[in-house]
């Protein structure tokens, strides 16, 4: 199974036509060509990026001692482009005003979308959706040091 997040644009109501679908999962095509994949995704500024850090690696492979490590350092960003792409997207229509109006887990695309649209004939929208567990500085309890370090925003 896997996870489809729905986000809808700046001001449209929930189950929007204009909902934009963004599978969650790891993708092959970012994994063999992130830069690309990047660009066609509108991620412009982590495009450059990776395109730098790739550029950085294939001249460490080259030379004879470091050239495992320009080769990890490609394999790195590859495998995090493909894991994260979607996550990076979704962060990125986030900051453009779009926001997450429903995560679904469904076999396929066709069968998420009948899920999320469904709603609107059913009038149960109110009734989907996702959890959000509470922030930590709404939660009425303390949080201890982990590990004998000193705890977020205790001070000293």
């Amino acid at each position: 199974m896997a996870t489809f997040l729905f986000l809808i644009p700046p001001g449209a109501k929930s189950q929007d036509e204009k909902a934009r679908i963004i599978r969650d999962r790891f993708s092959w095509i970012a994994f063999f060509v992130p830069f690309i994949w990047l660009l066609w995704h509108r991620a412009f500024l982590a495009a450059a990026l990776v395109f730098a850090i790739e550029a950085l690696g294939s001249v460490l492979s080259e030379h004879p001692v470091f050239g495992l490590a320009g080769l990890g350092i490609c394999l790195a960003t590859n495998l995090l482009v493909a894991l994260e792409g979607p996550t990076m997207i979704v962060a990125g229509l986030t900051r453009a005003g779009w926001r997450v109006d429903a995560a679904i887990s469904a076999n396929d695309r066709a069968t998420a979308e009948e899920i999320y649209y469904m709603d609107i004939t059913t009038g149960e929208a109110e009734t989907r959706r996702t959890v959000s567990l509470p922030a930590a500085e709404t939660s009425p309890r303390r949080h201890a040091p982990m590990l004998g370090l000193v705890g977020f925003k205790e001070g000293r």
